[in-house]
């Protein structure tokens, strides 16, 4: 080898890593990629025997990850011959990871001599087939490159190497916890800790495990790769006293007569980790890991707020000015205010552009006259279907209209925004100097205003139609009801006792009865929910199963119908049942649960609704998600969900939203069959109301979609606080009254405030004192979907029920609900930020309206509109609008359904 060239690519190892990260090749062909690979290992070698000892790590590091990436390519399987025929077997591949671990250990000495020692491990030494790593420094990098975290493995890459059956995966957890709870996998299998001495060889520890353990671990030479898995190790070098570092070193060291096809790595997080990104791969994913005796920080939890001054109380939130505001840390009140008033003062000063400003309007304008247009078209057909007297049977036109009106008011909006900015843009002049402004900004401004108003005009007369079509329909339904015939026969009811739910048949009777062919009003805000324990479980008869039937989908055949986008057909204003399905098949952990039958194995049959709710569920998911199907009809289900709730059989509007709240809960009942056992004897209140609230039975409902709110009072005379708990399927958040458009932050922060009560009888004082009652999340769930509470009693009109229209801006991407949760929660291993997936839309008012769904599609990566029957693509743009009405959002990976 020739000299060593002087360093001048970096200073250290680090500065070199940045350099050999490779590009996104999930999509370039096996081809392009093995002669790549080949290319960056001959210029590697030449680099290497010239010198630059710099340009060859960075080429050999360049690749390695080539290689991985190969590896991790679907079709790697079908290759294996000309991979290993193009860049060598395993022992080729060992012999260039020495050299690359003799330049590495050569750049941390030199960058050491030159006084800038290297922070980032060295490269890991690959020895008979396994990854031994050697460390040349204590300062470690806290983002090492690729290639030096081949020890671990991500949740995410396992998931996908147990879909391509690749892996072996040794869980080293305890006997009785993996028991408890394992994966599901089929070449997954329990080595228990308790027989992993220090010390004993490979052979030694085989003979101890059981006959079905020695299968499995006899295919370790097999396997394209192994990992080990343990409770929640992190790290790729776990700490020496623990069953999986020991694990480890039996494998590396002390298993000569096997050689390993790809290094042994470690599940970052471990089961933890897993069962809460995929639990539907986990036969209990309800278990939670051992936890250290902490009473100390128990205690310190008891107390959320050790000063009054910490809760941001209502009145500090401006119900009356809802603009955007900049984040800020709310756990200081006073930095906070500071905050949002230079906030508001920077949003009055910097306007934006006019040009800029003509270009968001050329494109508003062009959207609104298309949106004009179609409902014009719409119009013109209703008008000639209402003069031949059957436009109220037409349904389809009537929710294609309030579609269009829904848009027709977001734009209202938007030309308000445009008007605002116009504003802001003039008062801008006002304080530069005349020699800035030109003619031609002067007369760009006259423009747009002159469009902001043509618009406005427009506006108006659309809203004088509006309320023409209106009264037409009312006309039109008032005469249609002499000539409805009789509705058939309602099944007769089964009288059971009260599980999971309350009946609300009794309270909701009341409830004035509006014709049938209006279209799906809002009746939930107008009573008063009753309250209830939803995990009592009163001693009841065991229900007999219905015997084995054939179900009525009526489907309608489709060509090239993509997976999961079959449409719901509507049979008789069951829009808003068909929004929340089509919002739950597109969760994908639910869906894959249901389409693999894996919810078999959990129905309970003891409960009310006798495990029916889930079948019928399972049932339609899976028609949805076979993809030969234009649409189906649910059937089989409307009728077994109207069998255990009045008010959901016939063909009456509903609410998306109650019906959602009571299907969560018989679903968890139809599913709550898996038994969790109190792993420590002191718990935390938090924990101890959860398991109250379960009875020690939970399931993937309740894993899924299920949280809990920690409800504090504070005294304000002796700062005493008391602190109670309440499990949730879904938050239900104000809208402020008078403002148009919101932040969905805004309303969180409305809910999550602290506001000032009378008479609580304070457990210190002895007596009755004024105190702040405040709510935070004590557990964050999986899947939080969000209700918007649109519908409210105006009190100037008698009490009758009307619509908030307001355009709430909500996220599509990182919802951080941080600001929001408990103390114990933020130190939780659960994630905290979420990721829009689905919304429920509700169009119209109280006297006709109708449902639709917004879904991101997991296997297609883009979102699609759920109309009833007809599906159709949805540009992300349009996800947003005042139409929204319940919030799907999610922590969970994506996850794309098998074929």
């Amino acid at each position: 080898m020739a000299q060593l060239k002087k360093l001048h690519m970096s200073s250290n190892l680090e500065g070199l890593e940045k350099m050999t990260s490779i590009p996104d090749l999930r999509n370039r062909n096996m081809k392009m990629l093995l002669n790549t690979a080949r290319k960056l290992y001959v210029t590697a070698e030449e680099y290497r025997l010239e010198g630059d000892e710099e340009l060859a790590y960075i080429t050999y590091m360049k690749y390695f990850n080539m290689l991985s990436a190969i590896r991790k390519k679907s079709d790697y399987v079908n290759h294996k011959s000309t991979v290993r025929q193009m860049l060598g077997d395993t022992d080729a591949n060992r012999r260039i990871m020495d050299s690359l671990e003799l330049i590495s250990n050569s750049l941390a000495r030199r960058y050491a001599l030159l006084g800038k020692p290297s922070t980032v491990e060295p490269i890991a030494n690959f020895v008979n087939g396994r990854t031994v790593v050697e460390s040349t420094t204590k300062n470690v990098s806290s983002q090492p490159a690729d290639f030096s975290r081949l020890g671990l493995i991500s949740c995410q890459e396992l998931y996908r190497r147990m879909q391509e059956k690749t892996v072996l995966v040794m869980d080293c957890r305890s006997s009785s916890d993996y028991e408890i709870s394992h994966l599901t996998y089929y070449c997954a299998f329990n080595v228990p800790d308790e027989l992993i001495v220090a010390g004993m060889s490979a052979g030694r520890l085989q003979a101890r495990l059981s006959s079905s353990a020695k299968a499995s671990w006899a295919s370790r030479s097999v396997k394209d790769s192994v990992v080990l898995m343990d409770w929640n190790t992190k790290d790729a070098q776990p700490a020496a006293n623990t069953a999986i570092a020991t694990l480890l070193d039996i494998l590396k060291n002390w298993d000569p007569d096997v050689t390993y096809r790809a290094p042994i790595q470690i599940v970052e997080g471990g089961y933890e980790y897993f069962i809460m990104m995929y639990p539907t791969h986990c036969t209990n994913p309800s278990v939670q890991a051992p936890k250290q005796n902490n009473n100390d920080i128990e205690t310190i939890d008891d107390i959320e707020y050790p000063s009054i001054h910490d809760i941001t109380m209502k009145e500090d939130i401006s119900a009356r000015d809802f603009k955007t505001r900049p984040d800020i840390n709310r756990a200081s009140k006073p930095a906070a205010l500071k905050t949002y008033e230079q906030g508001q003062t920077k949003a009055v000063i910097e306007a934006k552009p006019i040009a800029e400003i003509m270009r968001d309007q050329e494109e508003f304008l062009q959207r609104a006259e298309q949106n004009d247009a179609q409902l014009e078209n719409a119009f013109e057909l209703w008008k000639r279907q209402t003069a031949e007297g059957d436009a109220a049977d037409n349904q389809e036109l009537h929710y294609r209209i309030l579609q269009l009106e829904s848009r027709q008011q977001d734009f209202i909006l938007e030309n308000n925004r445009l008007r605002d900015e116009v504003t802001r843009y003039k008062e801008q002049l006002k304080t530069d100097t005349p020699q800035k402004i030109s003619s031609k900004d002067v007369e760009a401004t006259r423009n747009v205003e002159s469009k902001i108003q043509e618009r406005q005009r427009l506006d108006e007369q659309h809203e004088l139609e509006r309320l023409e079509r209106e009264r037409q329909l009312a006309i039109a339904r008032e005469a249609k009801k002499h000539y409805k015939s009789p509705p058939p026969p309602s099944p007769l009811p089964v009288k059971r006792p009260l599980d999971g739910v309350h009946d609300l048949s009794e309270s909701l009777d009341s409830l004035l009865k509006l014709p049938e062919e209006e279209l799906d009003p809002i009746p939930l805000d107008r009573i008063e929910r009753p309250t209830f324990d939803r995990a009592t479980k009163p001693q009841q008869n065991k229900a007999v199963s219905s015997p084995a039937r054939v179900r009525d989908f009526s489907p309608v055949k489709g060509q090239n119908v993509g997976r999961g986008l079959t449409g719901l057909k509507n049979l008789g204003n069951t829009c808003y049942m068909n929004s929340i399905l089509q919002c739950l098949s597109n969760t994908p952990q639910l869906t894959e649960y249901c389409i693999s039958d894996k919810y078999k194995s959990y129905i309970s049959r003891s409960n009310r609704t006798n495990g029916q709710v889930i079948e019928e569920v399972a049932a339609l998911i899976k028609e949805l998600w076979n993809g030969q199907y234009k649409c189906v009809a649910s059937r089989d289900l409307r009728y077994v969900v109207g069998q255990y709730q009045k008010i959901f059989r016939g063909v009456d509007q509903q609410d998306s939203h109650e019906f959602l709240t009571i299907l969560m809960d018989w679903l968890h009942s139809d599913l709550q069959t898996l038994h969790v056992a109190r792993q420590r004897e002191t718990i935390s209140a938090s924990e101890k109301a959860w398991l109250e609230f379960t009875k020690a039975k939970e399931s993937m409902i309740l894993h899924l979609f299920y949280g809990q709110i920690k409800s504090t009072v504070k005294c304000v005379a002796c700062n005493k606080e008391s602190a109670t708990y309440e499990c949730f399927s879904n938050l239900s958040l104000e809208l402020p009254p008078n403002s148009n458009v919101c932040q969905l932050n805004q309303c969180m922060d409305m809910y999550f405030s602290g506001e000032r009560i009378q008479g609580w009888n304070c457990p210190n004082c002895n007596t009755k004192r004024d105190a702040i009652k405040k709510l935070d999340i004590s557990k964050l769930p999986p899947v939080l979907v969000v209700h918007l509470k649109r519908f409210y009693a105006d009190p100037g009109n008698t009490g009758a029920y009307i619509k908030k229209q307001n355009y709430l801006r909500f996220p599509l991407d990182n919802l951080e609900m941080t600001p929001y949760i408990a103390r114990a929660e933020s130190r939780a291993v659960t994630p905290k930020t979420y990721q829009l997936y689905a919304v429920s839309n509700h169009y119209g008012t109280m006297e006709g309206g109708h449902y639709t769904a917004f879904c991101k599609s997991a296997n297609y990566g883009r979102w699609f509109k759920f109309d009833d029957q007809i599906v159709s693509a949805l540009d992300t743009s349009n996800v947003v609008s005042s139409a929204a009405y319940i919030l799907f959002y999610t922590w969970l990976p994506p996850m794309q359904m098998s074929l």
